[in-house]
């Protein structure tokens, strides 16, 4: 029931009771979807299939959508674009599933429809009355991870890819690398968010879990992500906490000059590292007798270069035997979507993006997210798009009080806490 007064602001009679029957629904659907994250990084099934962690991720959707807000969500006007890009990963899809008889296209069009449900019930999420406690939850969940992960590694008890590459509970080091480096990306922003300061532990610990993976493209993330924090905070930064960093910048790059122009041998222990020749070995790929063709072809890009036709109408995403006999997708998750869908979808997506992130204050997670994306594929993660979810809740003051005015403006009604046995009342509704 609701009554206006004089103020011309519209209120709302709560019965407590309600409300805390509501609230205890809000949390079980929050913990299931938590525990999907959690479970994430179990892999039980092939890669490319849907996991354990998937289904308690659509279990806690489903709670989320039928049970806590009976069928009435918030759409927001911007994922209209991102409906619109599914539409035509659904035709294009469609059409090669038909023309080709193969089902894989059919695959790849549920795992956008899944990762569209997720980012409209994270999005909801994230407008709760209780959105700090379930980001700080979020955050805990992601830090017990890493410190798993970790832990698994100093135990002896993770899995190697060919006693190399440490994958952990995972099938390929790229998963590995990948869910661990969205891991500290989402426990920077959440922390950022709640006003919490251990955020840079955190990222020291992530940063040492990743190295036995020897995953390149995540290492390139890391360090973007490294830049962009020091210069981001460096201006908040106390005095003394400023001389501190820039020693130790000044420090970084006096032995990355020793060392990379050969004044004094490195470590064997160092040389000997996976990681260490494996990077050597990416960087004579670049520079060597294959030079930029070499690069093309480990990622699969050549793919692009022989059919560029396919920008214009798509490939869908599905048969690749149909390009060579490798059978490999696409390794970029920038290059593959346009690619794979045309232009007309690819602007849409791209539409979506910089709507969603185009406003966040924390850009460098985002360029330090798309620059590791160019080299693997990361569209069937449900956290590569949670990741551009979460700047609704990191906006830059000025348009975040634009945007606050908006929707007070627009007077939505939420559910509200209330205190047990406590008579009706009238409460303000919130935006």
């Amino acid at each position: 029931m609701t009554v206006n007064r004089d103020s011309g602001k519209q209120l709302k009679m709560v019965v407590p009771a309600f409300e805390d029957y509501h609230r205890s629904k809000l949390y079980f659907a929050q913990m299931i979807f938590l525990l999907g994250i959690l479970m994430k990084q179990f892999y039980f099934f092939p890669s490319g299939t849907f996991q354990v962690g998937d289904l308690l991720l659509m279990a806690g959707c489903v709670l989320y959508v039928c049970i806590v807000r009976r069928g009435r969500i918030f759409f927001d006007k911007t994922h209209w674009w991102y409906f619109a890009f599914l539409c035509g990963v659904f035709v294009v899809n469609a059409a090669y599933s038909i023309l080709l008889k193969d089902t894989e296209f059919v695959s790849s069009t549920l795992y956008y429809v899944f990762n569209f449900i997720i980012i409209l019930v994270f999005s909801n999420l994230l407008r709760e009355e209780n959105m700090e406690n379930f980001l700080r939850a979020f955050g805990w969940v992601l830090k017990l991870s890493i410190l798993l992960q970790g832990s698994l590694y100093v135990l002896g008890l993770g899995n190697w890819q060919s006693g190399m590459r440490y994958i952990g509970t995972f099938h390929d080091p790229n998963q590995f690398g990948v869910f661990v480096l969205f891991s500290m990306f989402f426990i920077y922003l959440s922390d950022q968010v709640i006003h919490k300061r251990f955020w840079f532990v955190w990222d020291i610990i992530g940063t040492l879990v990743i190295f036995p993976s020897a995953s390149t493209g995540t290492m390139i993330g890391i360090v973007l992500f490294w830049v962009g924090m020091y210069i981001s905070n460096f201006r908040r930064m106390k005095k003394l906490w400023k001389i501190f960093w820039g020693i130790m910048s000044g420090l970084f790059v006096l032995i990355f000059l020793v060392f990379g122009l050969g004044v004094v041998e490195l470590p064997k222990a160092v040389t000997s590292h996976f990681m260490y020749i494996r990077i050597g070995w990416k960087l004579q790929l670049l520079f060597g007798n294959g030079g930029i063709d070499s690069l093309i072809g480990d990622r699969v890009w050549n793919r692009v270069v022989e059919a560029p036709q396919y920008f214009l109408y798509g490939s869908g995403e599905g048969a690749n035997l149909r390009f060579d006999a490798t059978g490999y997708e696409l390794h970029s998750s920038i290059l593959a979507p346009a690619f794979c869908y045309g232009a007309i979808p690819y602007l849409l997506l791209l539409t979506w993006v910089f709507k969603k992130i185009g406003h966040s204050r924390y850009l460098f997670i985002y360029v330090a997210m798309f620059a590791e994306a160019l080299f693997v594929v990361n569209t069937r993660q449900p956290m590569y798009w949670m990741l551009m979810v979460m700047a609704d809740v990191t906006l830059r003051p000025k348009y975040e009080q634009k945007k606050k005015e908006r929707e007070e403006a627009q007077a939505r009604t939420v559910f509200l806490p209330g205190l047990r046995r406590r008579a009706p009342e009238a409460v303000l509704l919130r935006g």
